[in-house]
């Protein structure tokens, strides 16, 4: 029973924190910077990725012109049709879903807050024993990314790479 009682109080207090969680599972906003989270399991592949809304479109505020909108609608097509992500080809794998999220472009955004655009992708792969790297080319779908800090796990763990100027492979072997 008294472990009960030690117990209850530090759920409650993780609560908060567990709910916050959710929001967001890519790390921290650094303008410059994408996060590309990679888990490959069986012959599946899934992709996060979160790209600093300044980064990706010049500007954290719900659009305020034509341009900036059509800037977002452009960005969230970059993101959306995934060209960007290019798994070796020997793979066979191919995008089941991609999801895109702008966070901080709607009329609910806070005044001098962030933005971000969040994705999700699901690929499923015919060869998974071929995919030896995944090219990722966000620098080159959004110039103002200068970084791409890449964590991968597979089967055998997991690792992170950083990818900086040209640099788009990243070896998913470990």
């Amino acid at each position: 029973m008294k472990m009960h009682m030690m117990v209850f109080p530090f759920l409650l207090t993780a609560l908060p924190m567990m709910a916050n969680a959710a929001e967001r599972q890519l790390g921290p906003h650094i303008h410059g910077q994408a996060s590309v989270n990679m888990s490959i399991d069986g012959g599946l592949m899934d992709v996060q990725v979160s790209v600093p809304g300044h980064d990706a479109v010049g500007f954290e505020h719900p659009p305020g012109s034509p341009q900036e909108r059509s800037a977002v609608d452009r960005a969230t097509a970059t993101l959306t049709g995934a060209g960007w992500l290019v798994p070796a080809s020997a793979a066979g794998c191919a995008l089941s879903s991609a999801k895109v999220s702008p966070h901080g472009f709607g009329d609910a955004a806070e005044p001098g807050g962030h933005a971000d655009f969040d994705a999700e992708y699901h690929y499923a792969c015919r060869k998974v024993a071929e995919l030896d790297h995944v090219d990722v080319r966000l620098a080159s779908a959004f110039p103002a990314v200068r970084k791409v800090v890449v964590d991968i796990i597979t089967a055998s763990g997991s690792n992170q790479q950083d990818l900086e100027g040209t640099a788009t492979r990243v070896d998913v072997r470990q």
